[in-house]
This record gives structure tokens, C-alpha cells and sequence, in this order.
């Protein structure tokens, strides 16, 4: 992919030497000055210059099982606790002959992480970080019980655990990734010959055919850069024009509208800030770049870093208040013995200014969605993925709901943008989790999966409760890429670089920030975080808003896709921010009501 030429921004980059080597908050302090005139891009052309995008094709196949052999997720029954499960173990132990019980009640008290009903507990037999640098994924052969490719100890202790009645399920550690296309598990599928998704219970149906989707709506790449009518002065960001995703809805292109387009142009321009502080919105992913010239600053609210693995991390510690992002990349085999070397993605940067986080009309890159959200980074993904026990804590804290040895949320979100996933069905200690911040009045919003395949086999899209949001491109069909299927309740644009379908001579990607500049992305991780913008022009006119009732708004106003359009259903369709043809927004605030 390219960027921007980094040469040419230094000198105009807002205070980079000042913000190297500072956190968010000092970060934000520096940039309390605001952008002035001489960092502005003065045209379109000085700003395309500068995103020459090529973005690797995105996600096909299922990524693999990369297990944690060294913890595991207890979830316990409704009514039961810690104390609980502890003093059961201790009476089996009383019991017990030759102290076969001592290392299950070691394991119970050292338990950390989770909240009332769930803990992760650590497993004896492997080092979380071998010595010679390699990290400790592993992938169980087949797709049986996980136990049984634990160490005898460590699998000792999960029958143990299975077998008292305190315990709901004992879960793998499993490791999920951004749902995007810079994805490790193409990678790893590669090293591990994966060449077709692997067999699962049933759940699987054929992905959607795109020929025929093609064949209907469109075939081939479209040729550009074609003139269809002069983009609409709404905003002087520069690079606002190549959003399409933010055109409003048309059933053909031209000047600010697109088939696949969702009204935001429209809406922002009813709908400019009014000076009240917008909703917290909280991005749980690779963390935010320290410094970039189009970020918001006064918005960019305190978040955390939840990685507990130092290699994984690659900050130099375990959980802290920094959730910058030092980047993702790897050395070949840093994540497990003979895993290829990637590039950063800045996958949490990226999503970030999809949902809101770059400071509109200030002449600079990308346009503003919809409002001035406000952003809490929660960083849980960094080298080589990132782990449940990581994940269901970072959810739990964005929400307000307090985790263990953290520091309070101050700033409880309202609105939860994952973009993120990994195979399997939504396990009970995700469940737990999203039922914690559903509870505390979360709206959780969460990427399908970029496998192709049947939503319901990833998670946390498969999750009860969450918004399970598909990808779709400029002409308002399914991306080839997506998850599909029941468990989908709306489609947002996640683009596709195989296309050019809005005529302007670039991929149809979704443009937004990254370190050092602006790229293409593609991926369900991209519609995720529009619906999130979305979810948070509700909460900002009702902020008592449940998740039951964002969803049935957004139900209530997404325009229905044809069979050809989404052959393996897409929910109810493709979300709008105002009903084409209504006052701007007025129906989607509304409808809740």
C-alpha cells in the first residue's frame, strides 16, 4: 500500500517531534493549539497525491485455531462466584488422595482477569514467552477438544474444572484478529496449507455467489475516472470526495450519490455540531497512532492497553494507560515457530476515523461521518493478534463495567465499535462479557467477519445482543468478502478494491487514517465502525437509547437488498442515515421513539 510521502509531511505534521515519544494525553495537549492554515491541503490534487492506494484483496478463508496453552476462560453459573468455586475446590481437595487437587486450587486463587462469574485462569506447563523470542500460540491439530493438546498438568486441571458444578464452561484462550485486509491469518492459513475453510457443525452454507451478483448489478471492474457531476462544497476536506460510502443513496451515481451510498452528506449537512459534547464511542482494537494531523485531539478521550502479553504488545510492558499504537508488524517467525513477517496495519487508527475521530472541515484529508463523537481507544490487538482474556476485559471497561486490577473507565462508552473476530461460535465468556456491557447501556457494534461464510461461526458476531454488521461496496451489494447470513442485522459499506464503481479513477476501498497518512482499506472491520457513527447520531438525540432499540432503528430505516444483491441475506439491508427522500436523519431518530 502507499502512504504518504512522510518526507513531505514532516515540516507540517502538527508538532511530531513534541508528540514522538508521548502518550495520548500529552499528545492531546500539544494539540490543544488546533491545526492552523499552514498545515492545510490546499487542493484536492495536493491531498490525492499523497494516497496512491493498492490495498491487499481481504480476508477469504477462515483463520486458523491459534490457542493459548498457558490460560483458559472459566465462566461460572448463574448465582455462583469466585468464593464459591474456590471453596469447592478446596473441599475436593480435603478429599483428595496424593494432593490431586492442589494444583486446581493453586490455579482458583491465582485466577485473574473477568468479573463475578468469569476469571481466566493460568495453566502450568509452557512458559508465556519461550526464550527464544517465540511467542505461544499454538494450533491444535484437528478441530476436538482443545484439553487435549494441553500439557498433562494444565489438562489435569481443566477436567478438574469441568467437573464441579459451580462451572458453566472452561474455554480456550483463543486469538482473535482485526476483521480487515492486512490480516495475520491470511498468513497463517498460508502456513498451514489452508487452502479452503475447514469442515465446522453444519453452520456453514456456500458463500455468495458473485458471478451472479455481477451478472445482475454489474460485471468487471468499472473504468475511471468518469465525470458524473461535480461533488457538492458540504466540506473542504480535501479527500472527502473519495468517501463514498458518505454519498447519499441513489439508484444511479452521479454527484454525491451512489447505489451503495448512506446519506451522511446530507445529514451533515443539517446537522452541524451544536456545541454539546458528542457520545463516547469506544474502538477496541490495535490502539490509536500517537500523533496524525487530521485526529480530532480535544476528542480523543483517555483509553487503556489491555495486551497482558509483552511480545504481543510490542511496547516494552504488559496492561497500561497508553493505548497508542507502536504498530503490528512482525519478523518472520516472532509469532510462532516458521510464521511469515508482516507489515502494520494500524488497523485501530483506521477504524477510528471511520467512526468519527478526524476533526471535520479543517481543509485537512478525510471528512467527518456524522458528529463529533467522542473517542476512548482500547487497545487489545497488537503482533500477531490478540487474545479472549484481553478482549472480554477490554469490553467490560469501555462499558463502564469494572475488570480487575484497571484503573476505573472515567469515560464510559456508549457505543463499542469491535472490529474484530475469529472462528467459532460466540463463546459463554464472551456472552458473559457482552451481557456485562449491555447491562451498563452499551451499544455493542460489531464486524461479521471477512470469511465469506456464515456469520453465526464467528465471534463476536455471533454474539446475543451485539449490532453484527456485513460489508457491502459502492453499488450497495454484498462485498465478496463478508460473512452473511441470519445472524447479519445490517450491511454498511466495507468496499472493494476489485472495483470502481464510483468512477473516480480509485479503488473502491474506505479511506482513512493510518500512521504517517491516509489509506484504502476493505473489510467488514470498515463497516463497523460507519454503523457506529451511526448508532451515535441516535444516542446523541436519545441518550437513554438501549441496544434493542439502535438496532430496530437501524432495521427500521436500512433499504432492502435483492436476492441477486445478497444471494446468502444480509439483514435488513443497507443502512441509511436518513430514509431516502426524508428530512435529513429525521426518520432514524425517530423510529426508536
Amino acid at each position: 500500500m502507499r502512504r504518504f510521502d512522510r518526507k513531505a509531511l514532516r515540516d507540517r505534521r502538527l508538532g511530531a517531534d513534541a508528540l514522538k515519544s508521548a502518550g495520548l494525553l500529552a499528545a492531546a495537549l500539544a494539540a490543544s493549539q488546533g491545526i492552523c492554515g499552514a498545515n492545510a491541503q490546499e487542493s484536492f490534487a495536493e491531498a490525492s497525491r499523497q494516497i496512491l492506494p493498492a490495498a491487499a484483496p481481504a480476508l477469504a478463508t477462515t483463520p486458523p485455531r491459534l490457542v493459548d496453552p498457558t490460560r483458559v476462560l472459566v465462566t461460572l453459573r448463574s448465582g455462583e462466584n469466585r468464593e464459591s468455586l474456590r471453596n469447592e475446590a478446596t473441599r475436593r481437595q480435603r478429599e483428595s488422595a496424593g494432593g490431586s487437587m492442589d494444583a486446581v486450587v493453586a490455579a482458583i486463587q491465582s485466577a485473574g482477569g473477568g468479573s463475578g462469574r468469569s476469571l481466566v485462569v493460568a495453566l502450568p506447563g509452557s512458559g508465556r514467552e519461550r526464550s527464544d523470542g517465540t511467542a505461544l500460540p499454538s494450533v491444535p491439530a484437528g478441530g476436538g477438544d482443545f484439553a487435549a493438546n494441553l500439557a498433562p498438568e494444565a489438562a489435569g486441571i481443566v477436567a478438574a474444572l469441568r467437573q464441579m458444578p459451580q462451572v458453566a464452561s472452561v474455554e480456550p484462550n483463543m486469538m482473535r484478529f482485526a476483521t480487515q485486509a492486512a490480516n495475520p491469518a491470511d498468513n497463517f492459513n498460508a502456513l498451514l496449507g489452508i487452502d479452503s475453510p475447514p469442515a465446522t457443525d453444519g453452520f456453514r452454507s456456500q458463500s455468495p455467489d458473485v458471478g451472479a451478483i455481477d451478472a445482475v448489478i454489474g460485471s468487471g471492474r468499472v473504468g475511471g475516472p468518469a465525470r458524473i457531476g461535480a461533488p457538492s462544497g458540504l466540506s473542504d476536506d480535501p479527500l472527502s470526495q473519495l468517501q463514498w460510502q458518505l454519498f447519499d443513496n441513489a439508484p444511479q451515481a452521479g454527484a454525491d450519490r451512489l447505489p451503495g451510498g448512506t446519506g451522511f452528506r446530507t445529514f451533515r449537512a443539517t446537522h452541524r455540531q451544536d456545541g454539546n459534547p458528542g457520545p463516547v464511542v469506544a474502538i477496541i482494537d490495535t490502539g490509536l497512532v500517537a500523533s496524525h494531523q487530521d485526529l480530532a485531539r480535544n476528542r480523543i478521550l483517555p483509553g487503556y492497553d489491555f495486551i497482558s502479553l509483552d511480545l504481543v504488545a510490542n511496547d516494552g510492558d504488559g496492561r497500561d494507560a497508553n493505548p497508542s499504537d507502536p504498530g503490528d508488524g512482525t519478523t518472520a517467525g516472532l509469532c510462532f515457530t516458521g510464521s511469515p513477517a508482516t507489515a502494520s496495519t494500524w488497523h485501530g487508527s483506521h477504524v477510528a476515523g471511520i467512526a468519527g475521530a478526524v476533526e471535520g472541515d479543517n481543509r485537512l484529508g478525510i471528512g467527518l461521518p456524522g458528529i463529533p463523537v467522542r473517542i476512548v481507544p482500547v487497545r487489545v490487538l497488537g503482533r500477531c493478534g490478540g487474545f479472549d482474556a484481553d478482549i472480554i476485559d477490554a469490553l467490560r471497561w469501555a462499558a463502564g463495567v469494572p475488570v480487575p486490577g484497571v484503573p476505573d473507565n472515567p469515560n464510559p462508552a456508549k457505543v463499542i465499535n469491535m472490529s474484530l473476530g475469529g472462528p467459532g461460535a460466540c463463546p459463554a465468556a464472551y456472552q458473559a462479557a457482552v451481557d456485562d456491557a449491555l447491562a451498563a447501556g452499551a451499544v455493542i457494534v460489531v464486524a461479521a467477519g471477512n470469511s465469506a461464510e456464515d456469520a453465526r461461526q464467528s465471534s463476536p458476531a455471533s454474539c446475543a445482543g451485539v449490532i453484527t454488521v456485513a460489508a457491502s461496496d459502492a453499488r450497495g451489494a454484498i462485498s465478496p468478502y463478508s460473512n452473511y447470513g441470519p445472524r447479519i442485522d445490517v450491511m454498511a459499506p466495507g468496499g472493494n478494491t476489485q472495483r470502481d464503481d464510483d468512477r473516480n479513477g480509485q479503488p473502491d476501498g474506505i479511506l482513512s487514517i493510518v500512521s504517517g497518512g491516509y489509506e484504502f482499506k476493505e473489510g467488514t472491520s470498515m463497516a463497523a465502525p460507519l454503523v457506529s457513527a451511526m448508532v451515535a447520531t441516535l444516542v446523541a438525540a436519545r441518550p437513554a437509547m438501549t441496544a434493542e432499540e439502535a438496532r430496530r432503528a437501524l432495521v427500521a430505516t436500512a433499504l432492502a437488498r435483492s436476492g441477486e444483491a445478497c444471494p446468502q441475506g444480509c439483514g435488513a439491508g443497507l443502512v441509511q442515515v436518513s430514509s431516502p427522500g426524508a428530512g435529513a436523519a429525521r426518520s432514524l431518530a425517530g423510529s426508536a421513539r
